[in-house]
């Protein structure tokens, strides 16, 4: 179940990664402004005052796509990225027209690892830009397991005390109860016994694929203990788990021909 959710949450995030969100960034410096409306969005572009650049921020951003139109049909129209000390030119290589526009193909622009700002520089004032860059996607938290999961047992017992009822999970020889703490809880776990003969209940407590003891019931009775369809139920028996650093699968084993009845409880953390 929980292995399902963690594959499902790993193609999720693949998914996300491949349609990662574009988000534009606004120039320190602009000019005139115009707005583009195409299919998919609206944004207002952006030309430089005559002869001058237009700063951009791009802190913490390692890539721009730089997007342009143009008011009117250019010959090989070019714009300048200013990094630090290099200028790097870039053909603005016509991708389509629309209502008027002369749209151009992004220019991908490379930020290095600790640059704070950049400039654009276009002599052309029949274009405009507006720069882009793609929003990480936060990874996701992993799901976190229950602190206690139960895996297996025979069902469900109701117990009665003083007007006030619990469950109890049953094992018996043909089948254990398993448990995994995790998050590195610790527990406690209270069982115990019908009581049909003269013969002693016993069963075996198991951590992580290894015996750690067995426990023997005495045929004591308890008169204040009530469990449904059970005339004769032993006294309790508390088992104080060893301490857990991380995940731990637990296993109460039937070693007799009983059933027993067993309630893991989770300790407060220290």
């Amino acid at each position: 179940m929980f292995k399902r959710l963690i594959t499902i949450i790993a193609l999720c995030l693949a998914f996300l990664s491949a349609w990662a969100k574009m988000k534009p960034l606004t120039f320190d410096n602009p000019g005139n402004r115009r707005l583009l409306k195409t299919e998919t969005d609206s944004y207002y572009y952006f030309r430089a005052k005559p002869e001058k650049s237009m700063t951009l921020n791009v802190e913490g951003i390692s890539s721009i796509e730089l997007r342009s139109f143009a008011i009117a049909k250019l010959n090989k129209p070019k714009v300048i990225s200013i990094i630090g000390k290099q200028s790097t030119t870039h053909d603005l290589v016509l991708q389509e027209r629309l209502e008027g526009f002369y749209l151009y193909q992004p220019v991908t622009i490379a930020i290095p690892k600790g640059t704070k700002s950049i400039e654009i520089l276009c002599y052309d004032r029949s274009v405009y830009f507006r720069p882009f860059f793609t929003v990480p996607v936060k990874p996701a938290k992993p799901a976190k397991l229950p602190n206690l999961q139960m895996k297996a047992h025979g069902g469900l017992l109701r117990v009665t005390y003083n007007g006030t009822g619990s469950d109890y999970y049953v094992f018996n020889p043909s089948q254990s109860l398993k448990f995994d703490l995790n998050n590195g809880r610790d527990a406690v776990v209270y069982v115990r016994a019908r009581l049909l003969d003269r013969s002693l209940p016993v069963f075996e407590l198991w951590r992580d694929g290894q015996k750690l003891q067995d426990h023997e019931f005495s045929l004591r009775r308890t008169t204040k203990y009530k469990a449904t369809g059970i005339d004769h139920l032993s006294t309790g028996l508390k088992l104080v788990l060893p301490p857990n650093d991380g995940t731990a699968s637990y296993e109460l084993r039937a070693v007799s021909d009983h059933l027993f009845i067993a309630k893991p409880l989770l300790l407060k953390r220290k």
